[in-house]
């Protein structure tokens, strides 16, 4: 036999298992979507891997230098030439990498051809570079970018229709989220509220499957850890409320005003680049990394992720000034680098600025009355569902990640409570959430749909917009 007609065999061969395989994908689609979940949840651990890496490599390895001069010259450096090298790097290379909820929701709104190879290894390799540099947002964003990706990618390969390629952009929204926080009922609705925008019956049938089979898989490698080590807390006095309703408040202004801050901020840094021409872009993200340095050596906290200190507040414990500080630093971090367009998403950002801004008012209060039984952690969860609420304008699932991380429901009164009054005053100080104005500037007009489905065997629908 020639090696011309081993390769030929070879091939055929290949050819009729892909071609099985699609067959059995129509015939059964929870097979698919098993498939979906399971990988998703494989990308979002080695994704969180990476970020690991990278984090131990630049902006740890900065803060653990004998010297303090050094340390503070690499943590000033570092994310500012970092965001300059992405900055390059991406428009070149991979334009839609550094995107994160709005590129999703545009694929979803006006097709998924922009979910290619190209945007899954460039956000794979981006992240990890820029928020393991020190940049205060976060993974998520771009683990929903590569989770969306990766299943867009399956259903083409397994030669499902359109409309349920479309439909596969959701649920692997859903997966991503299941499998960071291994919450996946969080997931489903995070998704439903972020993405979709009305529960399409397809695609929260198809998400219940995906998410639970990502977090399945996050368990199973990761032995079930969780990200963010909530633990059960209390409140024990109707008037803790005014105190949570407090936290609510503020909460919801500060989301509210952080949309409307970064444009302006984004104009002055234009301005200030517009000297140095064709790649004035570079050296936005120069200044941004700059900036978010110099916020980092006021408070170390707000580098990177945050969740370890997310974690410790949720657990009761730190400071009242320490979190102050880092509540108000980590703010201005992330309006400094969406306004200079760094890498990351804004996911852990809200968080992190919810527990700390509830931490503070916890301590705080327990400071100003010693004799009360007041639970600082309480203040840290209902100010980080808060907050998230308000931010993202995504009330059920700010909710549900708070019961879903304590497993308790203690809390639900001055959570809704919080919740609530966040979400108003926010949509009181700016209509749209950052990721709305965005779409709003890339000219991306969303339509909900209820045919979207996620069953390869194509029933339930017809062709749904941008399919």
């Amino acid at each position: 036999m020639t090696a011309r007609s081993a390769r030929r065999r070879i091939g055929t061969s290949l050819a009729a298992v892909l071609a099985r395989a699609r067959r059995e994908a129509r015939r059964f689609p929870a097979v698919p979507l098993v498939l979906v979940g399971a990988g998703c949840g494989l990308v979002a651990v080695l994704f969180h891997h990476a970020l690991t890496l990278g984090r131990f490599l630049l902006v740890e390895t900065a803060l653990s230098v004998a010297s303090p001069w050094l340390s503070a010259a690499l943590v000033l450096l570092l994310p500012a030439s970092v965001g300059g090298l992405l900055a390059f790097a991406m428009r070149r290379f991979s334009p839609h990498a550094g995107g994160g909820l709005a590129l999703v929701r545009r694929a979803y709104a006006q097709g998924h051809g922009i979910l290619d190879r190209k945007t899954f290894f460039g956000a794979f390799v981006a992240n990890p570079l820029s928020l393991g540099a020190g940049t205060p947002l976060g993974p998520e964003g771009p683990t929903v970018v590569l989770t969306s990706t990766f299943s867009v990618g399956l259903a083409r390969f397994l030669g499902l229709p359109s409309r349920v390629v479309r439909g596969m952009i959701p649920i692997g929204t859903a997966a991503g989220i299941a499998a960071i926080f291994n919450t996946p009922i969080t997931g489903v609705v995070f998704a439903l509220e972020e993405v979709v925008g009305s529960a399409s019956r397809g695609v929260l049938g198809g998400s219940l499957v995906a998410a639970v089979a990502a977090a399945v898989v996050h368990r199973q490698v990761l032995g079930g850890e969780r990200l963010l080590p909530a633990s059960a807390a209390a409140w024990h006095d109707p008037r803790e409320l005014l105190g949570f309703a407090l936290v609510g408040l503020v909460a919801g202004g500060v989301a509210g005003f952080v949309p409307r801050l970064v444009p302006l901020l984004r104009q002055r840094l234009e301005t200030l680049t517009t000297g140095v021409g064709r790649l004035g872009y570079v050296a936005r993200g120069c200044l941004a990394g700059l900036a978010v340095g110099a916020l980092g050596l006021i408070s170390p906290e707000t580098l990177g992720t945050g969740y370890r200190p997310i974690g410790v507040w949720l657990t009761g414990g730190g400071t009242a000034e320490q979190s102050l500080l880092a509540f108000f630093a980590k703010s201005a971090g992330l309006v400094v680098a969406l306004s200079g367009s760094l890498v990351g998403g804004v996911f852990a950002p809200s968080l992190f600025i919810g527990a700390a801004l509830g931490a503070a008012t916890g301590h705080a209060t327990h400071l100003l009355f010693p004799s009360a039984p007041i639970d600082p952690a309480a203040y840290a969860l209902v100010g980080m569902g808060a907050f998230f609420a308000g931010f993202l304008r995504t009330p059920l699932a700010a909710v549900l990640i708070v019961f879903e991380l304590t497993g308790d429901y203690g809390l639900v009164l001055p959570l809704m409570l919080a919740v609530a009054i966040s979400l108003v005053v926010a949509r009181r100080v700016s209509r749209k959430t950052l990721v709305e104005q965005q779409l709003d500037e890339e000219g991306v007009r969303e339509t909900a749909s209820a045919s979207d489905v996620s069953s390869p065997s194509g029933t339930g629908g017809h062709e749904g917009p941008g399919a």
